[in-house]
């Protein structure tokens, strides 16, 4: 069973409808999730969430529900000061990438699942998009 980060794009994207891109990360997410992976998100991403799906519902009630469901399907990982200090220094050039990187690899996680591959080009962890997950695993089930 495979451990994996969800960026926060892709949680995003399925809670938001965004329509270019939420097949693809809804059918990643739910294909993990269906073969007994673990997916994480981190605290911080929770209060990013949290301020988008706000934005979006400007409902303060209903936005705590959508983040008490997602606590619900996704563990949340804590960022420790080792990881944020570690991020300042790492070749990932978006520092609130670099923290996420250093995040998941002090959490063994096995990859970071983002359609923002560009900003993780320098990750030290495998990094993979909701697209190229699906054809992975739709090749495995050939």
């Amino acid at each position: 069973m495979a451990k994996v980060l969800v960026d926060t794009c892709v949680i995003i994207d399925i809670l938001l409808n965004r329509q270019k891109f939420v097949d693809a990360s809804y059918n990643a997410v739910s294909s993990l999730i269906r073969q007994g992976d673990t997916v994480y998100t981190t605290a911080k991403a929770m209060t990013d969430i949290f301020y988008i799906v706000h934005h979006s519902l400007h409902d303060n009630d209903k936005t705590k529900e959508v983040l008490l469901k997602l606590s619900k399907i996704y563990q949340i990982l804590d960022t420790k000061e080792k990881d944020t200090l570690k991020a300042i220094t790492s070749d990932v050039t978006d520092y609130e990438d670099a923290v996420m990187v250093e995040t998941a690899i002090s959490n063994e996680v096995d990859f970071i699942l983002t359609r923002n591959i560009k900003d993780y080009r320098k990750a030290k962890i495998k990094i993979v998009s909701p697209a190229d997950l699906i054809i992975r695993l739709s090749t495995l089930l050939c």
